[in-house]
């Protein structure tokens, strides 16, 4: 676990080991506990959401709040008690953020089944589930009735562009395309396959086709 995180449970759980040791209270809860109880409801659902899990002293001081939460005499808290949960709700949020961030960064490496992302495929997988072929035209195009430039695909992967100096091959198609129209470009947006018909397909939908035969 994060560093980082691990001194936030720890302060979270210190708040909590001190909650323990409040004088009992008449059956009911104060306006002061009803927004701690409000607080740490939103701190459990906002950790679940997460996927972090939840400490067990949250949850006990989860079912202890809230089953004193009946009618009855309420008490006023000190004022440092409602500091002490603007403080937790505030740690809690670093946490989530430092959560959220590991969870970012484990996320590619974890994943297992299901469609692939868009940036994991490649034209060489297109090749390889007979979507394409390199016998296929492919022709580029980024403005509306603007100039074009002929492609081939090579059988690793790579590209082939026909610019004004000759024949020039490129690792990927966004490469290929923010070269030649001297800015930068989703080249699998802007490249399309010239089908025999005349009409064209973007690369963009024969790889949206291969994902989704993929996952199916």
């Amino acid at each position: 676990m994060s560093g980082e995180v691990n001194e936030h449970l720890q302060a979270l759980l210190r708040w909590i080991e001190q909650q323990n040791h409040i004088p009992k209270r008449p059956s009911g809860l104060s306006s002061e506990e009803r927004k701690q109880l409000q607080a740490v409801n939103k701190a459990v659902e906002q950790l679940r959401r997460s996927g972090v899990p939840v400490p067990e002293d949250l949850r006990t001081l989860k079912l202890k709040l809230s089953a004193k939460d009946v009618p009855g005499h309420e008490s006023p808290e000190p004022e440092i008690q409602l500091k002490e949960v603007e403080a937790l709700i505030e740690s809690l949020g670093k946490i989530l953020k430092t959560a959220r961030s590991i969870r970012d960064r484990l996320k590619p490496t974890g994943q297992t089944g299901g469609p692939r992302k868009h940036y994991r495929v490649t034209l060489r997988d297109l090749l390889q589930a007979g979507l394409i072929s390199t016998d296929d035209r492919i022709e580029l195009q980024w403005l509306k009735d603007g100039p074009t430039h002929d492609g081939r695909v090579k059988t690793d992967g790579t590209i082939m562009a026909n610019e004004l100096g000759g024949w020039k091959q490129y690792k990927s198609l966004s490469t290929a395309a923010s070269k030649i129209a001297e800015q930068s470009l989703n080249g699998w947006k802007h490249w399309r396959r010239v089908n025999g018909d005349g009409t064209y397909t973007a690369l963009d939908d024969i790889r949206e086709r291969y994902m989704n035969e993929e996952a199916g």
